[in-house]
C-alpha cells in the first residue's frame, strides 16, 4: 500500500535568514509561516488558503514560489 502526502515547497528568489539556502519544504501552510513571517512570503497565511494551491497551481509573490507536491510512501512492513 502506498501512502501519498502533501509537500509545500518554498523557492526564495535570493537566500534567506542569513544562510545560502533559497529552497525549503514544509507539511503545511501554516509550517511556513512558523519559519517565515509574512513579509518574506508576501502574503499572509489566509491568502494562501484562499488560493488552494494545487500541483497545477502554484503561488509566486516579488520574493518567493510556493508550489505543491507529494511524497509517496510505501507503507512498512512489520514482522
Amino acid at each position: 500500500m502506498v501512502k501519498k502526502t502533501k509537500v509545500f515547497h518554498v523557492e526564495f528568489n535570493e537566500p534567506v535568514d542569513g544562510t545560502r539556502r533559497k529552497n525549503f519544504y514544509f507539511g503545511s501552510l501554516s509550517a511556513i509561516f512558523d519559519r517565515f513571517t509574512p513579509q518574506q512570503i508576501g502574503c499572509k497565511v489566509e491568502n494562501l488558503w484562499n488560493l488552494k494551491l494545487s500541483g497545477e497551481k502554484a503561488y509566486t509573490s516579488k520574493t518567493c514560489t510556493i508550489s505543491v507536491g507529494e511524497i509517496v510512501r510505501k507503507k512498512q512492513r512489520t514482522q
